[in-house]
Order: structure tokens, then C-alpha cells, then sequence
């Protein structure tokens, strides 16, 4: 019978030993298959850690137990490795349970998340962007001394928090199993409503699978040529945005965390300008712009760049203000520009760190391929 798999994640202590054990019996009892790092795992990789990421790519379940103890950190991370554990579950979209201490908890929601918004807006209000390092920023805006809980331990709930984590309350001593076995049985009950569809679902994933879109898609945007010219430009464009979804940006800086930093938002609005003697003229848009024509020895403008570029690259550039990314790709006499919303929160010095991966990211996604197939395109009708 294929079981369902809850990892059981804590930092190792004493307060929480007897929590772990009567968690993990309570979890067999009820015919699922827990998953610990005392008994229960096999080394598939020498390095620990990675074994134990990869039991947390492998598990349905993610169950979190958080006390006052940070547990071991990993230096060249920055983290401990029940952080690494929670950030790779939360990255692969597991369930997540998060239980923690009834004391930490009303401490973290009555003086530290306070303290923490409180100093991170004034931080970010002189330096116009986020600290460097969130950990030591916390430490040093907290007086750490005075509570005996390990400072990491609020980075953590922070984090957690930042990312929409919604925290079960747990007690020393107390009988958490009957709470953890309700939870599972209204997990159970809300996945039925999708089994009673699954034949619909599967079905349509067939489909998907099989035929996909993007030839019914280049279909569509190589019927609106005639004699080598778009008819309804407005119809072209719609399609190209309609394609441009958004994506995660995600940092790949470390040995074991694939964290997002924020992400670009689906296109809201696509332009196309067209050479036409010194000037750069907007043809026509499609979505929320409002566009405007460029002389073309105006060096500053985003499309004048582009087009002038012999190499015909594609560019990257965005607006802090506007909170948006903007993709800009030649095609022929034609220069194409996504606008691409900014989520999250973004300063100059972040987005020139990660410039790059949006970049790539655009570049690795589907919309993409629609560009590529529109340079194609109007390349080759040129050179007719």
C-alpha cells in the first residue's frame, strides 16, 4: 500500500524528544509512514544534510516543531538545517505543520515581530533597501541577552511568517497527537473532493501532455501574417502577452537552498514600435501602457537601445518607481516591449543582483518561445 509520508522536522533537544516519539508511534498507528532522522532514514548521499533534504523532497507531508533552540548551522549557508529542511519544503510546495511553543509564539507576536517591522522600516526608509543580512539585522535590533531563546529562533519565525506560514500552538507536556491526527483527518476529507474528479483531471492532464499549446498558439500568430504583414496588430500582441506568465526568481547561491527573492508578474502590457525614418513609432499596444513615440538619436530610450544594437540581443531594463521589469527583443524593422510587473520587495541593489536571473528566467520561459518564434519570423521576412 503507498503510504502517505510526513517527515517530522526539530531541532534535537530534550524538551522536545517525548513530543517527536509520541508524534511519530501516533503517525504508524493511523497507517501513514513517518519519516525521522534517528531511525527511519538511509543515507543515499554521504553528506547528512543532503540526505535529509532529499527524504524532504520525498516525503507528502512537511510536520515542524519549533522550541528555543536554533539547532546546528550550517556556515556556508547561513542557516541551521532545520531551516534547510523547512526552505526546501516550502520551495517544493509540501503541506506544511508548523507547531511552536506557546511562549515563543506570544513572545514572537507581542515584542519581536513588532520590534523587527518597526527597525526593518527605518532600515530600509535610510538605506533605501532590505539589510544585507535579515539574521544579523534581527540580532542587532533585538536585545538578544535578555530572553533565553536562541536569536536564530526569531529569524526563523520571521521568515516563516514573511512567507504566509500559518503556526500551530503546541505546549511542553501537553498531548499533541489527538491535534495532529484531526488535522490529517481534514486533510483527508479535502482531498476527497478531488478524487470524486480525478477522471476529469487526469483527462485534461492527458491532453495537455499529449498536444500542449504551442502549436495551436503558432498556428494562431502565423494566420495573422498576409503578404508578409500583420492585419490585426492588436490580436498579435494579446497573444504574445497572453503567453508572458509570470515566475519565481530564485537564488542559487548555496549548496542546498533554491529560495525564492521575490517574482515577476504575468505581462500586463506589450508595445511594438516600428523604424520609421527617425523615428522610433509605437504601431500599436495591447494591456495597461501608455506609449509614446522616440527620436531616434534619443539614447535613453529603452527601444531606441534595442533597436540600435547590430547584435539584435535581447534586453533587460526596469523601473524602480513603476515597480517593473521591462523585455525588450528586435524583429526585423520591429522592436517588441514586455512590461513585467515586480511582486515583492525590491531596492536598486536587489534588482541589480538579480538581474540576471530574471533575465535567464525570462529567457527560459515558455513566452519566450513565442518571441523566438516572432524574431524568426520577421527576420526571415526581411531578408526576402
Amino acid at each position: 500500500m503507498d503510504r502517505t509520508t510526513i517527515f517530522i522536522s526539530s531541532v534535537a533537544q530534550d524538551s522536545l524528544t517525548s513530543i517527536r516519539q509520541a508524534v511519530f508511534e501516533e503517525i504508524k498507528r493511523i497507517g501513514h509512514e513517518p519519516i525521522r532522522f534517528e531511525d527511519t532514514m538511509r543515507y543515499i548521499h554521504e553528506d547528512s544534510i543532503q540526505t535529509c533534504l532529499e527524504y524532504v523532497s520525498r516525503c507528502d507531508i512537511f510536520l515542524l516543531f519549533i522550541a528555543d533552540k536554533a539547532g546546528t548551522m550550517v556556515a556556508d549557508e547561513g542557516k541551521t538545517v532545520t531551516h534547510l529542511e523547512f526552505l526546501r519544503a516550502y520551495s517544493e510546495k509540501k503541506r506544511l505543520i508548523v507547531y511552536v511553543f506557546d511562549h515563543i509564539l506570544d513572545m514572537y507576536f507581542r515584542e519581536i515581530r513588532p520590534k523587527i517591522r518597526k527597525a526593518l522600516d527605518k532600515h530600509i526608509e535610510e538605506y533605501e533597501k532590505e539589510p544585507e543580512s535579515m539574521v544579523n539585522f534581527i540580532n542587532e535590533c533585538i536585545d538578544v541577552q535578555s530572553i533565553a531563546v536562541d536569536p536564530y529562533i526569531w529569524y526563523f519565525l520571521y521568515d516563516a511568517d514573511q512567507k504566509g506560514i500559518y503556526f500551530e500552538r503546541c505546549s511542553i507536556g501537553a498531548d499533541i497527537t489527538s491535534n495532529i491526527t484531526s488535522y490529517l483527518s481534514s486533510l483527508f476529507k479535502e482531498s476527497l473532493q478531488y478524487l470524486n474528479i480525478r477522471s476529469e483531471i487526469e483527462q485534461s492532464l492527458e491532453y495537455v501532455n499529449v498536444y500542449g499549446d504551442y502549436y495551436e498558439k503558432s498556428l494562431e500568430i502565423i494566420s495573422l501574417f498576409h503578404k508578409g504583414k500583420i492585419e490585426n496588430w492588436r490580436s498579435f500582441l494579446a497573444i504574445l502577452r497572453s503567453q508572458m506568465s509570470g515566475f519565481n526568481i530564485l537564488s542559487l547561491r548555496t549548496k542546498y537552498q533554491q529560495e525564492s527573492v521575490g517574482a515577476i508578474m504575468e505581462s500586463n502590457a506589450v508595445t511594438v514600435y516600428e523604424k520609421i525614418g527617425d523615428q522610433m513609432i509605437c504601431k500599436e499596444y495591447d494591456g495597461i501602457a501608455t506609449p509614446d513615440n522616440f527620436p531616434f538619436d534619443d539614447l535613453t530610450s529603452y527601444v531606441v537601445q534595442t533597436y540600435r544594437d547590430n547584435e539584435n540581443n535581447e534586453k533587460l531594463y526596469y523601473s524602480l518607481e513603476k515597480k517593473t521589469c521591462y523585455f525588450l527583443f528586435k524583429a526585423g524593422s520591429y522592436v517588441f516591449c514586455f512590461h513585467l510587473p515586480l511582486l515583492g520587495v525590491w531596492d536598486h541593489y536587489k534588482l541589480q543582483t538579480y538581474q540576471e536571473h530574471i533575465f535567464n528566467a525570462i529567457l527560459e520561459s515558455k513566452g519566450y518561445t513565442y518571441c523566438y518564434l516572432v524574431k524568426t519570423l520577421f527576420g526571415g521576412l526581411v531578408n526576402e
